[in-house]
């Protein structure tokens, strides 16, 4: 027993240099669920049953702003005393970001999602919330409050919280594809091209974010390729 106990050292868990890493990665798996299963649009339709498909995205959109972008923002500035520039939250390096945005989003664009929105699975799945289709109105509402509350919270959990945070305890390419793995169990149900891309696009936006030292480029765009491909499903 006592042995046991010696291989496990669960005290490692409660170590003052251990506590940082623990936390945030037993807030990944906390969080993540709660907004999986409760934070959904399915649960968003739920809610709101005489609602429409925008009042069910939105309600996952705020959901997700709340459980991955404002409470680990209060672990970092008030559990672990740290500044958000160091989780990535700045311009970091401007060139290397306007290049890398420049280059990729038209090649993503072309090459993956002009024909993903082709597909009949993706044509049902996205956007969001049907009204889009036939409302310029409602197109702008979804897209905006994607952007500001839906992919600003989800970099910054991922790329910003889990990799910045992570990185000095694994190491730059550990801490990469340890948030690959959470991300890629979230789309679980979504369209099968999109579950595969999201294992290669979680690298590519957590190199990116080491390379320019700042999640805003993987957030502008991550957020590009979610409205092209709108876009090109609605037209």
């Amino acid at each position: 027993m006592n042995r046991t106990l010696a291989l496990l050292d669960l005290r490692s868990l409660v170590r003052a240099e251990d506590m940082k890493p623990t936390t945030i990665i037993i807030s990944a798996s906390v969080l993540l669920t709660i907004h999986r299963y409760f934070g959904s649009i399915e649960s968003g339709s739920k809610l709101f049953a005489q609602g429409t498909g925008l009042d069910a995205s939105i309600y996952m959109f705020t959901t997700a702003f709340i459980l991955l972008g404002l409470i680990p923002l209060a672990l970092i500035r008030f559990a672990f005393h740290e500044k958000l520039s160091d989780y990535g939250v700045r311009l970091g390096s401007v060139r290397t970001g306007v290049t890398l945005t420049s280059l990729l989003l038209p090649v993503i664009a072309i090459v993956l999602l002009y024909p993903a929105s082709r597909t009949v699975e993706m044509q049902t799945f996205y956007p969001f919330a049907p009204e889009a289709r036939h409302s310029a109105r409602a197109f702008l509402t979804l897209e905006l409050s994607r952007g500001v509350l839906f992919y600003t919270a989800w970099e910054f959990f991922f790329r910003g919280f889990m990799l910045f945070g992570l990185r000095p305890y694994v190491g730059d390419w550990m801490a990469v594809l340890i948030q690959v793995i959470p991300q890629c169990l979230w789309h679980i149900g979504m369209p099968t091209g999109e579950i595969l891309s999201s294992i290669a696009g979680g690298v590519l936006f957590g190199v990116i974010a080491l390379r320019t030292r700042s999640i805003l480029w993987p957030l502008l765009i991550h957020y590009g390729i979610g409205v092209v491909l709108d876009i090109f499903i609605v037209m």
